[in-house]
């Protein structure tokens, strides 16, 4: 009787195994498997150190609403962080487009109140000039793609 039930259980071992192996690693996930705050915040710096200033210090961050997105059409699982930050900027950024009297310059843009670095409708694609000291308000927002078992950010890394 003892060797059947040790049969018994080498087969189903085997059969969790083999189903184990053959499923995708995200099957296994049943908690905590989205992308999180932590993940939005760390997207925000680093699109903020290539947009803007690599010494840029990120002094508050507050996600204020997040959800799972359905991509439709594109097969494959989304999700969405809003948030808003408070940026200092000790040296500043873009300072070679520094206002001289009153001129914008080439490549430049001249939208000193509003800042995105994600937000694709309403992304400034010029750069914008930050005076050094200052601290600037972002309401942004960032996505998560899916893709196999990781989630991939707007900064083009994976979470």
């Amino acid at each position: 009787m003892k060797s059947y039930r040790t049969i018994v259980h080498i087969m189903a071992l085997s059969l969790f195994g083999a189903l184990a192996g053959a499923a995708p690693a995200k099957a296994f996930c049943l908690v905590n498997c989205e992308p999180k705050p932590d993940d939005a915040k760390k997207v925000f710096e680093n699109l903020i150190k290539k947009k803007f200033d690599k010494d840029a210090v990120i002094e508050d961050f507050k996600v204020t609403r997040f959800w799972p997105l359905d991509v439709e059409g594109a097969g494959h699982a989304g999700y969405e962080f809003y948030y808003t930050a408070k940026v200092r900027f000790p040296n500043g950024a873009n300072l070679e487009c520094k206002p001289e009297g009153g001129a914008v310059k080439p490549g430049c843009s001249d939208n000193t109140s509003y800042y995105s670095t994600t937000i694709q409708n309403q992304m400034i694609k010029d750069k914008q000039y930050i005076e050094p000291g200052k601290v600037v308000e972002f309401k942004d927002e960032t996505r998560f793609d899916e893709e196999g078992s990781k989630w991939k950010g707007q900064d083009g890394n994976f979470y």
